[in-house]
This record gives structure tokens, sequence and C-alpha cells, in this order.
């Protein structure tokens, strides 16, 4: 059993990345989470009133979010499409020992099949889907309050992702090699484009024709689709109102340990809050 993302704490007193300083639960990435939470009213002091709250992480990875949000006593949720990050969900359920933590193996896409939610993390994976328009509209009807989105936009303009092959078998893998060439990440996605009427660059995810023990073992990767598609930020944020998200907000106080503080604009990545009033 190994952890690639979720630092926690386990009940013995060791992390599960002994390596890594930060711990998720004490990271400005969760701090963030929290402090929203506060600001919007849904962190009762009532551990009885928090209880009654759900709360589903989508694509939860190895359980780590899920697990501090059991903590404070929601009744969560995590739902996970890879037997082997499921393995690591499970071990922190039982390191645990609450109740109010549970998970499932399953496709996200699926959401609808474990009824309503108060709160949504979706983390880390919209990017990896091929219909994240019809995504976020799923997400839409099944989220009564608050959905917290962490995801990379499509840059608007990027030379490089115009050149096409070039770009992904010459410049990309050379500002791989040479970091200092790289003053944005290069993701070598596609030309801007559209898809489910929206625009935004398509992302390789793994070749097609790939067998189903190779993409399982890419825990960090997409899991029904061989690519994905980035909206633009203009984009994604029209999608999420039109989904029912009345006010839609970036959040910019997630970096700082985890996240380096040129985060989003390396990375093509961001903090998105939706709220249904």
């Amino acid at each position: 059993m190994k952890f690639t993302a979720h630092n926690v704490l386990l009940s013995n007193g060791q992390k599960t990345m002994p390596s890594e300083p930060v711990l998720l639960a004490q990271s400005a990435v969760w701090k963030s989470i929290e402090n929203t939470l506060q600001l919007l009213q849904l962190l009762p002091a009532s551990m009885e009133q928090r209880s009654k709250i759900r709360v589903a992480d989508l694509g939860c990875l190895e359980g780590g979010y899920a697990l501090e949000f059991a903590k404070l006593g929601y009744d969560t949720l995590g739902i996970e499409a890879r037997e082997e990050n499921l393995v690591n969900c499970n071990f922190l359920k039982e390191d645990s020992g609450l109740s109010n933590l549970n998970f499932v193996k399953d496709d996200v896409r699926n959401l609808s099949n474990y009824g309503e939610f108060d709160i949504v993390l979706c983390y880390g994976l919209l990017y990896h889907l091929n219909d994240p328009v019809a995504f976020l509209n799923l997400v839409g009807k099944t989220t009564r309050k608050l959905l917290l989105l962490n995801t990379h936009f499509a840059p608007i303009r990027d030379l490089r992702y115009s050149l096409g092959p070039i770009n992904n078998y010459f410049i990309g893998p050379l500002q791989k090699r040479i970091k200092n060439l790289n003053a944005t990440r290069n993701y070598r996605l596609s030309r801007m484009t559209t898809n489910e009427g929206y625009q935004g660059r398509w992302y390789k995810e793994w070749d097609q024709g790939s067998n189903q023990n190779k993409i399982e073992r890419l825990l960090w990767a997409s899991y029904n689709n061989d690519r994905s598609f980035w909206l633009r930020k203009k984009d994604l944020t029209q999608v999420m109102h039109k989904a029912g998200f009345n006010s839609v907000f970036e959040q910019f106080n997630f970096t700082g340990d985890i996240m380096p503080d040129n985060y989003t604009d390396y990375y093509s990545r961001t903090m998105f809050v939706g709220i249904k009033h």
C-alpha cells in the first residue's frame, strides 16, 4: 500500500507519506475549504447538525479530503473508480473508525445514484473528463448548496498549442528537461476548439487501445476516456452558472505550502466556489 497524494496522520502516529512535511489536515488547501464552510455558515457548532449535512468527494483518490470532512462530523461519501486507490480509502476509514465516512467504487458519472448532497468537492477531477459540461450539469442537479471545484482550465492564448506536433514532440519534451524554459507548464494541449458548445482544449490522457490493466495503474489519469477537455475559464464559469450555481467565485488562499504561490499562473489551475442561494 502506497500513498501518492494525501499525507494523513494515522492513529498510530505515523504518516501515510513520511517524507512529506505538510499534513493534508494542516495544509493551506484544507484550511481554505474550512474557511469557506465557515464563511457560508455550513460549519454548525452542533455535531448533530453537521451529521445531517451530506458531503460527496468526487474522484476522491486516496480519501484524505473525505476523511477530513468526516472528522468535522459531516455524513461523507467518497466516490473512486480505481481499486488501488479505493484500498487506500478504506484503509483510512478503518484506521479512523468513523461511521460517517464511506467509500464506493464507481464512475462519478453515476453520482445521481447516491442522492443529493449539500456540499460537493470536485478536486482534481473535472479536467480528466471528456464531457465536463454534461458532468457539471449533473453536479448541479445533485448539489443543494456548495460546490468546491479545483481544476485546470485551458489558457486562451498559448502559441505552443498552435504548433501541434512541433510542440508535442520537440518543444514539450525540451521544456520538461530544462525547467528554466518553462515559464508556464506545457501540457501539450490541442489548438482551441469547441466541445459540448463551449471552447477549450483537448488533453491526451493515455493511448487509445491501452489495456485495462495499464489504465488501472494510471492512478492520476482519467478512467473511461483516453482524452479530456479543458474548458476556458470564462466558459467554465458560464457552465457553472447555467448548472444552477447562482454565485461563482475564485478562491486564492489555497496556495503556499502544498501548492506554490505561483500555482494558478504556472499550472493554469485554480479553485472555484459555486454557491446555490
